[in-house]
């Protein structure tokens, strides 16, 4: 499949996970976020992790604002993603940043065009948090379709001296036993949700 072409089953898969995400109430969300959380700053991977890239959450997805929070009150920096002209970049958070960020038409809060920051390219990423629709404990993903941390990922793996691991936060829904994967989509090093030991 090429990414002009949606999978059928990723489709149908989107639909489903958002489906039951809709279901869940504001205490479920937040109860699993603050397992999320716990396992994350616990992890291996963040332990040893001074520069992170992270996502900006909306309320379908784990809450990472602690996470960020925690990135940087430990002296790590936070970069997050802005999407720019089909390309994806990881921009680093300063003081204040997150409460001036405008919102992209889905919703998402990221550094306006013209701002200058730290790309996390240069600045050298030693763990990626990524988001996603479903996941599978293998290292399975689905994106939400554009291709962007695929892309992003694999650039980034082409030097595996340097490639971050990649962790997924999910809540329990999310995590399936398989999911739908093609030649395009890039393997996660694990995904952490409350489910999980």
């Amino acid at each position: 499949m090429s990414a002009r072409t949606p999978d059928p089953a990723k489709v149908e898969l989107r639909k489903q996970i958002a489906d039951a995400i809709a279901k869940m109430t504001t205490e479920e969300k937040e109860r699993q976020s603050k397992i999320v959380f716990n396992k994350i700053i616990n992890h291996p991977y963040y332990k040893t992790a001074n520069h992170v890239a992270i996502f900006m959450s909306t309320d379908q997805e784990i809450n990472t604002a602690p996470i960020i929070s925690h990135i940087k009150s430990r002296g790590g920096s936070a970069f997050v993603p802005q999407y720019a002209g089909g390309i994806m970049r990881m921009l680093k958070l300063e003081a204040g940043d997150e409460d001036a960020m405008p919102l992209t038409r889905h919703g998402i809060a990221q550094h306006s065009k013209d701002q200058k920051r730290e790309d996390g390219l240069d600045a050298g990423l030693d763990l990626i948090i990524a988001p996603g629709v479903a996941f599978s404990p293998e290292g399975g993903r689905v994106g939400h379709g554009g291709g962007y941390y695929d892309r992003y990922i694999a650039n980034l793996r082409s030097n595996p001296k340097t490639a971050p691991k990649v962790v997924a936060v999910a809540f329990n829904c999310q995590v399936l036993d398989k999911v739908p994967m093609n030649d395009l989509d890039q393997k996660i090093d694990g995904v952490v949700y409350a489910g999980s030991d």
